[in-house]
């Protein structure tokens, strides 16, 4: 089983639009997924009760110790494809676990430089690992974009000094929200611009994790 975790160090940069949406494009590849939920708010597992028609959306288990993620992630490895973990914000302790847990890290970052100075520690932590490890891979994701905005100089110079990967993420589209209120991914919707960000993003993680 791979495993994704998506993390920041604050609420509010979309951490669980990315897993779910994530997951459940993973899912509809064809893949048997499930969402471990770190985030005291429950997100993850709101959004799967949300749904109301039969379909099966992954599996949600919720992890609020990070002395339990090792353990849940190798309790569930022989029964899924691909893990995604939903990070919650202001959990240092389970930050660090998700990281030693991961393949891959993902950093959702809305483009403005006072919401990347925060991964900072974040990425220290993801290098850390990496020089012990050598793994796990790790990517910048690009949250809540203004439609039709391109990222500023700023920006990019506040993101290449911490030299990980800037995939191209979501915009700032009501979408996310009706989805999410409805248990679904944007792939699912009829917005084609969102679902088009999010199947390029789950190309990006298949890729990265050969999948």
């Amino acid at each position: 089983m791979k495993v994704v975790g998506v993390l920041h160090g604050k609420g509010g940069v979309g951490k669980s639009t990315v897993a779910v949406n994530l997951a459940r494009s993973l899912q509809l590849t064809g893949l048997e997924v499930v969402i471990i939920d770190c985030d005291a708010q429950g997100t993850s597992q709101s959004w799967k009760a949300s749904r109301k028609d039969e379909e099966t959306l992954p599996a949600v288990f919720g992890v609020n110790k990070s002395s339990a993620l090792k353990s849940d992630v190798k309790r569930l490895k022989d029964s899924f494809h691909v893990a995604v973990i939903d990070g919650g914000a202001h959990l240092n302790k389970m930050h660090a676990s998700i990281i030693k847990t991961s393949d891959l890290a993902l950093i959702p970052v809305q483009p403005s430089p006072a919401d990347i100075w925060p991964t900072e520690q974040i990425v220290d932590l993801i290098k850390q690992r990496q020089e012990v490890a050598g793994e796990p891979k790790a990517a910048f994701v690009i949250s809540r974009r203004k439609v039709g905005s391109r990222l500023g100089k700023g920006v990019q110079d506040v993101l290449e000094r911490f030299e990980l990967s800037v995939w191209e993420g979501t915009c700032d589209r009501v979408v996310y929200a009706q989805a999410m209120g409805q248990g679904k991914s944007v792939v699912e919707m009829s917005d084609d611009k969102a679902a088009a960000e999010i199947n390029t993003l789950t190309q990006n993680v298949v890729r990265a994790l050969n999948l």
